[in-house]
């Protein structure tokens, strides 16, 4: 009789064992009891398929020593059903090596790229957490247990408590040579202690090495360690001798992958950079900053331009410097929470937590649709190299006219594209020219009676297992079950969603663009039928964008247009095309531009503002002028337009004359920080002229000065002289001195500009604003002198009956 084990998977991976260098496939996870376990599987065998091989591959393959077996099969292929081979390999990292010998045999080849770990968690149909039997073994890991695995079957999910533990490296500036390692973690969930290694570099690194292993973490955190402390401390570690890095659970090393992130068996490496760029968005992304923002405090004062000087000064600064930048990068992956949602997400993809948290979605996408594929004998193309091609049309935005409207209803269709997928039964296995149901492309597909597509099926699985969550979360009186109910329908949501992007992507291994076009073909011919409808009925559509709906409420209060808008909703709703009232907004403004407009909440909250396109939203932004806009913003949703152009005036002249108003400096802010301008920073190959961007200069500055910037980071600058060719612009670290002048005209003129879109529909354009504050000659006099005065226009009355001619 064989024990038993509930195991949640973190990583799977496979190690090669014994002198022929047998696979064994590895499973990492923790037991439902919180114990670590390392569980084992033998017999495993990595295999591809050969489409159409001629009797001479066959033969060759047959006789090849590294080749297992090669067995006749059947499998749609292109929507035809057509002859292929099962070619079962001694060894999976073989594999690329005999694909491309089964294509110069003129065969094309299937399933052929395939991690052979996922493989084996799709051909067993492994979900997050599953039941292991076996048998207790023994083995060079660092684990409670460990498992000699024979079967699995599945198990309810659950989210074990994990170990994480957080460093920091600091080293000299004249050379990488690691001076100390901070470490921060929570002895069982509770406080967080911290340590700091220190003494030879060699020694430093064996420290840490060992600790790791001592104390056998799920999750290795930090910030920024993807792209500074791991290829630093890996470059050291080989300097005395240290060929890898070994800080997984069964003694391997770490892996770079793609220069994106790290790998490591039985261990998550989880970049707390990276989950709050992904996460959060922020316009400043630097640990200090960030810290300041979720936490409320930030790093230690340490100059680290002149770290050798500050570490033979004051070493002990420095030291406690380190720990807290460890201790900080800990509580910000915690407060960002993203490894919960990466748990709620393996989930729903029926993936290890390893590959929820650090790849694609194509890997999500992949574990469920790959799995789908196999069990009705569908080929399983390789993924695409390369790109372009053509675009696809996007949805259908219903034009927007300039002004302030009252009592707006926000109505969107729930899950759009995926809905359409299952609706009209689009999918690869169904495009056919026998197809009853043809899109507006001319596509056709067949229907449901004739075959129910591989993604409508998936989809409408999954819309039923969200309603279903949804369904438990509404009956659940328990708040932490209630939020994990909560937190698991957003997943399903989030993967529905994320079918549309991969498949209409050019790299997809499912991709076919009329797929991806007929679907927003068909998701524009709803909303303008609905629009139609409405329009028809007397109902004046304000905007439409994609998958929502604004409409102007026939009543002129909060009650009445709830009322109004769940019965529209209502109307729209059927079968697996569900529309719901979003918001009730008592203003509505935008300048006239698509995807662009601000509005402020009746329901189901009161007063909120909402900001779509303007610079608010934009990440890019500095404060100063977002702060400034949703001001004018407030001042205009509040019908006080008058009041909206004076103050646009007043803060325009204000920072031409080189003054912040206090007001706009955070409490605890350096003076100069609403002028800081972030935006993320490439390898200079990736640019035209790189000599004349500014995120480009302002990083070089940065690495002059010693800081950390790798590609895919933001880096923060202030506009010193916007006349210069190129722009003159300083680097900005929170925290350290700005020694240098801001160019006050540069930012009077883009506030200007970002104001210019509430004032512009009043009459006051950017060049107006400006005219008030900045010497005329520097604009325009007519020849009297006099200054030209803004241009009066008349402001959009909506109270017009509008049809829809007057949007197009």
């Amino acid at each position: 009789m064989t024990d038993s084990w509930d195991v949640r998977i973190l990583t799977a991976s496979y190690r090669r064992e014994g002198p022929q260098e047998e696979p064994v496939i590895e499973l990492f996870g923790r037991t439902r009891e919180g114990k670590s376990v390392a569980v084992e599987y033998r017999g495993f065998k990595p295999y591809f398929h050969a489409v159409r091989p001629s009797q001479v591959l066959v033969n060759y393959f047959s006789k090849d020593s590294e080749v297992l077996k090669v067995e006749p099969l059947e499998l749609e292929v292109q929507g035809r059903k057509t002859p292929c081979a099962k070619v079962t390999l001694q060894h999976p990292w073989k594999t690329p090596e005999y694909r491309e010998r089964a294509r110069k045999h003129g065969s094309d080849v299937l399933a052929a790229d395939i991690p052979f770990a996922h493989r084996f968690i799709f051909d067993f149909d492994l979900a997050a957490c599953v039941r292991v039997h076996g048998a207790p073994s023994t083995g060079k890991y660092t684990t409670d247990l460990v498992v000699k695995a024979e079967r699995f079957e599945p198990c309810d999910p659950f989210n074990p408590r994990l170990k994480v533990v957080s460093f920091d490296i600091e080293n000299t500036i004249k050379d990488p040579t690691i001076l100390c390692l901070g470490l921060a973690w929570r002895e069982d969930g509770g406080e967080i202690r911290t340590d700091i290694l220190t003494g030879h570099e060699k020694d430093i690194i064996l420290g840490f090495i060992e600790f790791v292993k001592r104390h056998d973490p799920d999750v290795i955190t930090g910030y920024n360690i993807d792209g500074y402390d791991l290829p630093i401390m890996e470059q050291r570690a080989q300097v005395h001798g240290i060929p890898v890095l070994p800080l997984s659970r069964d003694g391997q090393g770490i892996t770079n992958i793609g220069e994106r992130f790290w790998r490591t068996h039985g261990r998550i490496i989880a970049d707390a950079w990276w989950a709050v760029k992904l996460e959060l968005h922020p316009k400043q992304e630097s640990l200090d900053a960030v810290a300041r923002w979720l936490l409320g405090e930030g790093k230690h004062d340490v100059d680290r331009v002149h770290m050798d000087d500050e570490w033979a000064r004051n070493r002990e600064r420095v030291l406690e410097y380190c720990k807290k930048d460890a201790e900080l990068a800990l509580r910000v992956l915690e407060k960002v929470a993203r490894l919960d949602k990466a748990m709620d997400l393996g989930v729903v993809s029926k993936l290890p937590v390893d590959d929820t948290f650090n790849s694609r979605t194509s890997t999500m996408i992949d574990s469920i649709l790959i799995r789908a594929a196999d069990r009705q004998g569908v080929g399983v193309p390789m993924t695409r190299t390369g790109g372009g091609g053509k675009s696809i049309e996007g949805g259908y935005v219903h034009s927007l006219e300039p002004g302030l409207y009252e009592w707006v209803i926000a109505l969107d269709f729930s899950s759009m594209y995926p809905s359409i997928i299952i609706e009209k039964n689009i999918c690869f296995t169904t495009l056919s020219d026998a197809g009853t149901i043809e899109s507006p492309m001319g596509v056709r597909f067949m229907n449901p009676q004739q075959r129910v597509g591989l993604l409508p099926k998936i989809l409408g699985d999954l819309l039923r297992q969200r309603r279903e969550v949804k369904a438990k979360m509404k009956a659940e009186a328990d708040p932490e079950r209630k939020e994990y109910y909560r937190r698991l329908q957003d997943a399903v949501k989030v993967l529905m969603n994320a079918f549309y992007g991969v498949l209409a992507s050019s790299f997809y291994r499912f991709t076919n663009p009329e797929i991806g076009a007929s679907i927003t073909a068909f998701a524009r011919e709803n909303i303008k039928s609905v629009i139609s409808q409405l329009e028809a009925d007397g109902v004046r559509v304000i905007y439409s964008d994609t998958d929502s709906i604004f409409l102007e409420s026939p009543s002129k209060d909060k009650d009445g247009s709830v009322a109004f808008g769940r019965k529209v909703a209502e109307r729209f709703s059927a079968g697996n095309v569900n529309m719901e009232l979003e918001r009730v907004f008592r203003s509505f403004f935008s300048h006239g531009k698509k995807k662009r407009y601000a509005a402020k909440t009746a329901w189901p909250v009161e007063d909120e503002l909402i900001v779509r396109g303007y610079e608010i939203r934009r990440t890019d932004a500095f404060n100063l002028q977002s702060e400034s806009q949703k001001r004018d913003f407030d001042l205009v949703l509040d019908n006080d337009t008058e009041g909206a152009v004076r103050l646009a005036k007043e803060l325009v002249a204000e920072i031409h004359a080189g003054r912040i108003p206090q007001d706009m400096v955070l409490e605890d802010g350096e003076p100069l920080e609403p002028l800081v301008i972030s935006r993320t920073v490439s390898e200079d190959s990736r640019y035209v002229n790189p000599d004349s961007m500014s995120n480009v200069l302002a990083a070089r500055k940065m690495r002059e000065l010693g800081y950390e910037v790798v590609p895919g980071m933001k880096v923060s600058w202030i506009v010193v002289d916007a006349k210069k060719a190129p722009m003159h612009v300083e680097p900005w670290v929170s925290g350290r001195p700005f020694e240098f002048k801001p160019d006050w005209e540069y930012y009077a003129r883009r506030v200007a500009q970002t104001l210019a879109y509430v004032t512009e529909v009043y009459g006051w354009d950017e060049r107006s604003l400006l005219m008030g504050t900045v010497q005329a000659d520097l604009f325009h006099e007519n020849f009297d002198g006099e200054k030209e005065e803004p241009k009066k226009v008349e402001v959009l009355k909506t109270d017009k009956k509008l049809t829809l001619e007057d949007f197009f």
